[in-house]
This record gives structure tokens, C-alpha cells and sequence, in this order.
């Protein structure tokens, strides 16, 4: 007995027909690894198939499939959390070109939407060597777990480092003063005797 009700197709955040050749992001796609069929051919794969990869790797009904959920999501207090789907989903469905955006995902393939925006270059400004550490060493924990502790206030413990370090130099200094000083007290008895 065949049903006679119609099956709803799923929702679909994209429409892979509609995605098409963008010359300008196939220098930045060659650098991906994903314009050519090896690292030192020159030649550039076919659309199609470039549209397959993409569409196999983030399918128009559930683009964040294959994501591991290693993202990671700021917080307002500028720390990082573990992201979730929903997170994952909103990033891939934002309309700016941030990393991990719909948009931006397309052109490491060399691909761009037909409707898609303008892209946005955002200037590269580094952040403070500290902040990008503390960043770093954020992600890391997250990634291999909370192996190393950094202190709150780096200056204090640098300084307190230091104190230390010089204590101890300085116990060594004054025992090799008195070694020598025994020594020569010794080496003078024997001489008057």
C-alpha cells in the first residue's frame, strides 16, 4: 500500500546550482590545496567538480554534518568555550565573510554564490604578543586538556621568578665566599706553624 501523502523534502540552506566559478579567490583557494589535482599542477579543476567537493563536504540539508565540534565560541568575558551545532550553524549562515562563513568556505573552493555579497576584506591588525598567547595556550587546553597553568598576573609571577632566582644565586655567593674564606684561614694556620 503506497502512501499517498507527500514527503517534505528537508530544509536546504543553500542551493548548489547556484553556485558558480569565481576567478578571484582561485589564488586563495591554490594555497587551500583545492583548485588544482596536485600541488604542483597549475591547471584548475573543473567547476562541477569543485561544487561536488564542496556540497560533499558541507551537504545543502545539514552544512555542519561533518563538523567536529572543535570550534570555538568567544565569550563575552573574551574567553573561549566549546562551540555547539547551532553555534557551527550560525557561523556557516552568517553574510559577512568571517572564517567558517558560507561565503568564505566557498572561495577555498574558488567558488562564489550567484547572490552572494560583495566580499569584505577585513585589514589583518595583530593583537599583543600576550593576548595572542593567552589565546593560544586557551585553545590548546581546550584541544589536549588543562596540562598547563598560567598565572593571572604573569608581571607578579615573572617578578616573583626572579626573586627567587636571585635568592639562590645569591646563597651560592655567600657560601663559596665562606669556602673560601675557611680556606684561607686554614692555609694561614699552616703557614705559621
Amino acid at each position: 500500500m503506497a502512501s499517498t501523502k507527500a514527503q517534505a523534502s528537508p530544509k536546504r540552506y543553500y542551493d548548489p546550482t547556484k553556485l558558480l566559478d569565481a576567478s578571484e579567490h582561485h589564488e586563495y583557494s591554490r594555497a587551500m590545496g583545492l583548485l588544482t589535482w596536485g600541488t604542483w599542477d597549475y591547471g584548475v579543476r573543473p567547476v562541477e567538480q569543485r561544487v561536488g567537493d564542496f556540497v560533499s563536504a558541507f551537504p545543502p540539508e545539514d552544512p555542519t554534518r561533518f563538523s567536529m565540534g572543535g570550534s570555538l565560541v568567544r565569550q563575552p568575558d573574551k574567553t573561549f568555550a566549546p562551540g555547539t551545532k547551532e553555534s557551527a550553524l550560525e557561523r556557516f549562515l552568517a553574510e559577512d565573510w568571517r572564517p567558517g562563513s558560507f561565503h568564505e568556505l566557498l572561495s577555498r573552493y574558488g567558488l562564489k554564490a550567484l547572490d552572494g555579497p560583495e566580499v569584505q576584506a577585513r585589514p589583518f591588525v595583530p593583537d599583543p604578543l600576550r593576548e595572542t598567547a593567552q589565546r593560544r595556550n586557551v585553545k590548546l587546553r581546550v584541544l589536549h586538556g588543562g596540562v598547563d597553568v598560567e598565572p593571572a598576573n604573569m608581571d607578579a609571577a615573572k617578578a616573583s621568578f626572579l626573586d627567587i632566582q636571585e635568592k639562590k644565586q645569591a646563597a651560592i655567593d655567600v657560601r663559596a665566599a665562606l669556602k673560601q674564606m675557611e680556606d684561607e684561614l686554614s692555609t694561614d694556620k699552616d703557614t705559621e706553624t
